[in-house]
């Protein structure tokens, strides 16, 4: 069904179709709709991506790649542009992000680089934004004050594809050998380099013990693959760890997903997106972003998210923190476990340092990192390479 609530705009007007997902796609939509695009907002759906045939809009955009709708694009010679916000995200390597009417805009500069290393003529580095409008039109009520916490963390723990379908069928030499790959990643390094580690003597072992289908894709290898799960599991370890050390000093609350439950005391159940997270951001006096290790470069939604609700943010270090922000003015940087625990303790000391920082935090999202910023850079690179002229990768890595 056409959820079209299109305000009155010029006809002539590019028309954009943004088809539904859980986050960003109705942040990108009112964004195209303050910048005088024509949109027009679907659910995906086989109807609705057919529906195209008939409709032929000036653009197609969604949140991740999709290869179908890339397929139908190509087909009717309409830019398909995808914004990736997950990694790993397995469509995006598939051949058709190669056709000539698919724009790919990366989240992480790195997967860009290297697909651009491969062959991907048209991928781009876009990191998400924030919505500073929907967090303003926010109701506050006396009975919001529940979700004031000294500190905060809302994320879910997802249980991985190694830790239930590969792990308990491993023998112990080759469970040994990925708890070695996967306790590597507690040293943090800029390339992600894990995959390099990964032979195919190890793949085979996997392969033939668990009985998982272990493929790559068209841009993607299998060791790359393997390398993505292994680093699933480092992440879903590393944040049970954390959390305990947290818990264990501090009055913490943790709302995400049931795979909380049994793994720490400070569960909190879940926080919708759109109005309980982003007054828990408002009211806790630190919010922590813990990055997962297998990311790269790239910041995840939270960082936007909490310091365009004026809250104070510590986070784990990527590369894109010292491009997009300042550590010690936007938000905190912390290098290891015991440094987060002396950051949060002196920053619970120190109201006036943390509410300075939190300040600048907004007001250098307000400035740089909005979704009406962000949908101007996507269409100032495909409207450039729609003329034939060439567009950089990134105007934030060279």
């Amino acid at each position: 069904m056409d959820t079209e609530n299109t305000p009155a705009t010029d006809s002539a007007a590019a028309h954009v179709v943004v088809f539904d997902s859980p986050v960003v796609s109705q942040d990108c939509a009112e964004a195209l709709r303050g910048l005088g695009f024509r949109v027009t907002c679907l659910p995906m759906n086989e109807d609705t991506v057919m529906g195209l045939m008939g409709s032929r809009p000036d653009y197609v955009l969604t949140i991740n790649f999709n290869r179908y709708l890339s397929e139908v694009c190509e087909l009717l010679k309409v830019p398909y542009l995808a914004w990736v916000i997950d990694t790993p995200c397995y469509p995006m390597y598939d051949g058709a992000i190669n056709h000539a009417h698919s724009f790919t805009f990366a989240y992480d500069a790195a997967i860009a680089a290297r697909l651009r290393a491969r062959g991907v003529k048209q991928i781009y580095h876009l990191p998400v934004a924030a919505n500073l409008s929907r967090i303003e039109r926010l109701s506050r009520q006396d009975s919001d004050e529940g979700l004031a916490h000294d500190i905060s963390f809302v994320a879910n723990l997802t249980r991985t594809e190694y830790n239930s379908l590969i792990q308990p069928k491993l023998t112990q030499q080759t469970r040994a050998r990925c708890d070695a790959l996967i306790q590597s990643l507690e040293q943090p390094s800029e390339l992600f380099t894990l995959a390099d580690r990964i032979d195919g003597g190890l793949i085979g072992d996997i392969q033939q013990q668990s009985g998982y289908p272990l493929a790559g894709e068209t841009y993607l290898g299998t060791s790359e693959k393997l390398a993505y799960l292994l680093g699933r599991e480092h992440s879903w370890r590393e944040r049970i760890e954390v959390v305990r050390r947290l818990e264990a000093r501090f009055a913490l609350r943790v709302y995400g997903n049931s795979e909380w439950q049994g793994e720490i005391d400070c569960h909190a159940g879940h926080a919708d997106h759109f109005e309980q997270m982003p007054k828990i951001f408002q009211r806790s006096r630190i919010n922590l972003n813990l990055s997962r290790s297998f990311v790269e470069y790239g910041l995840p939604m939270r960082v936007f998210d909490v310091l365009s609700c004026g809250g104070f943010l510590v986070t784990n270090d990527k590369a894109d923190l010292g491009k997009l922000f300042v550590d010690g003015k936007d938000l905190v940087v912390f290098r290891d476990t015991q440094d987060l625990l002396d950051i949060c303790a002196y920053y619970l000391e120190h109201e006036d340092e943390r509410q300075a920082i939190a300040r600048q935090g907004l007001a250098t999202v307000r400035e740089k990192h909005t979704y009406e910023l962000r949908m101007i850079d996507l269409f100032t690179t495909v409207q450039t390479v729609l003329r034939g002229q060439s567009a950089p990768m990134s105007r934030w890595y060279s």
